[in-house]
């Protein structure tokens, strides 16, 4: 699930964002400050905004990360932290004329979107809904008055900057605005616009509780729709959406099944672990994640003439043995980094109906394949059809709910034994903890 926060300086965009992150339990991610790091990299290097060659050179070398420290971001170029230095005046006057340039921009998108591949969040910036994320399934646009903004800006540079704030009063700051929105605004190359089908939000006389809020309810009317959002997919082919067309229906029909958490839904290679106690945990988890998925079935199942082409088609992948296998273990890896989304179930073999404890191997998958790891709650197929029944009944009810990733990057401080040890334990925790949200009423988003 990708949110993108757009609009001027000034409007609370940053504030707006990181709030809500936190309200939804996502990762905010400041798209600014990676063309303020790279603004700083020629200022420091003193290379013209004229000298195209130099700059190209610096984007080919350009190392930008966050880190989370003490609970707070940090930004790092090359390994050294620029968190203060990106938000100094200086960089403020320049940055919109680096960004406005097509490599740098081109570059930088890139990055970007390699970054939502990985994960869902929220995105905040200037052409984020129009240009870098078109698709993004919730795109807001914040606006406020010039003089509203003006007043918001120095008031969190004389917190911040006192020093250089003792260059501005409103009317100067106004001013400055006002430039860089013209500048922003009538630029070539992704221009400061409210992107197609976005919310627009006043926040002039709104408080930042109020803002949240708003852009929460939408939020909420906007997941509805991705339920089930593969019947719109464009990547899917025609018989796996025939199949899953089908079995929604059966579900619906049958199992009265619902669907909790597709919020949590991210783009690229992920593996959405289940905990699995019945034959139909795959289907229950194919039908309900918004996406074409991909699994695992013994060789033997590919040789019948007709069903083995027939479960081909419906991302069956065939393997000879256990996870742990090397072999198995390849296919896996491979799959993951061609950026699919692969239903594997950390338990191992099926269960009698109780919470399993979760193996390591999966920490390494994660860790090699850098994929996201999804928590999934399956609730209601152990009753419907459990290892001693032949067959399943007719009647019953199934839910499926998703938790927020697991990101192998967490824990990549971490000795190799260890981080896989922790990734489980981490998986672990949060199937447990969406059994007991859906148990205690699925009232809010799944934890």
């Amino acid at each position: 699930m990708i949110i993108t926060i757009d609009g001027p300086s000034g409007t609370g965009k940053s504030t707006v964002a990181k709030s809500v992150a936190e309200k939804l339990k996502m990762v905010y991610f400041d798209t600014g400050a990676m063309y303020r790091a790279f603004t700083l990299v020629l200022l420091n290097k003193e290379i013209p905004f004229s000298d195209s060659s130099r700059i190209e050179e610096e984007l080919e070398k350009f190392s930008f990360d966050i880190e989370m420290m003490e609970g707070k971001k940090r930004y790092f170029i090359d390994g050294t932290e620029v968190t203060e230095e990106i938000r100094t005046q200086k960089i403020t006057e320049n940055v919109s004329e680096i960004s406005a340039m097509k490599k740098v921009r081109d570059t930088l998108t890139k990055m970007q979107r390699s970054y939502a591949q990985k994960q869902g969040a929220v995105f905040e910036g200037r052409d984020l809904g129009s240009v870098v994320f078109p698709d993004a399934e919730v795109k807001i646009f914040l606006d406020a008055s010039a003089e509203v903004r003006a007043k918001r800006r120095l008031k969190e540079m004389k917190e911040k900057m006192p020093h250089e704030a003792a260059a501005f009063d409103e009317k100067k700051m106004e001013q400055d605005l006002l430039r860089r929105d013209a500048y922003d605004s009538g630029r070539k190359i992704a221009p400061l616009v409210c992107p197609k089908g976005a919310l627009r939000i006043d926040t002039s006389d709104l408080t930042i509780d109020q803002v949240v809020e708003r852009i929460a309810q939408y939020y909420c009317v906007q997941v509805k729709k991705l339920i089930p959002a593969w019947r719109h997919s464009k990547q899917m082919h025609f018989l796996y959406r025939f199949i899953l067309f089908l079995a929604w229906g059966a579900f619906k029909l049958f199992y009265r099944h619902r669907v909790y958490g597709v919020e949590h839904f991210i783009r690229g290679s992920a593996i959405i672990a289940p905990n699995h106690t019945s034959y139909l945990d795959p289907p229950v988890a194919a039908i309900s994640w918004p996406e074409e998925v991909h699994f695992l079935a013994r060789e033997s199942l590919f040789k019948p003439f007709l069903f083995g082409p027939f479960i081909r088609a419906l991302n069956a992948h065939p393997v000879s043995g256990e996870v742990t296998d090397i072999s198995v273990f390849k296919t896996i890896i491979e799959l993951l980094k061609e950026g699919k989304q692969l239903v594997l179930f950390p338990e191992g073999a099926r269960t009698e109906g109780q919470l399993e404890k979760i193996k390591p191997g999966i920490g390494m998958l994660a860790i090699r394949s850098k994929a996201a790891i999804i928590p999934t709650y399956i609730h209601g197929t152990y009753e419907i059809w459990g290892r001693h029944r032949k067959l399943p009944k007719l009647f019953g009810r199934t839910v499926c709910v998703f938790g927020a990733p697991i990101h192998w990057e967490t824990f990549a401080n971490l000795d190799k034994k260890e981080a896989q040890a922790k990734i489980a334990e981490e998986l672990t925790r949060s199937i447990h903890a969406l059994k007991n949200w859906y148990e205690s009423g699925a009232i809010g988003t799944p934890p």
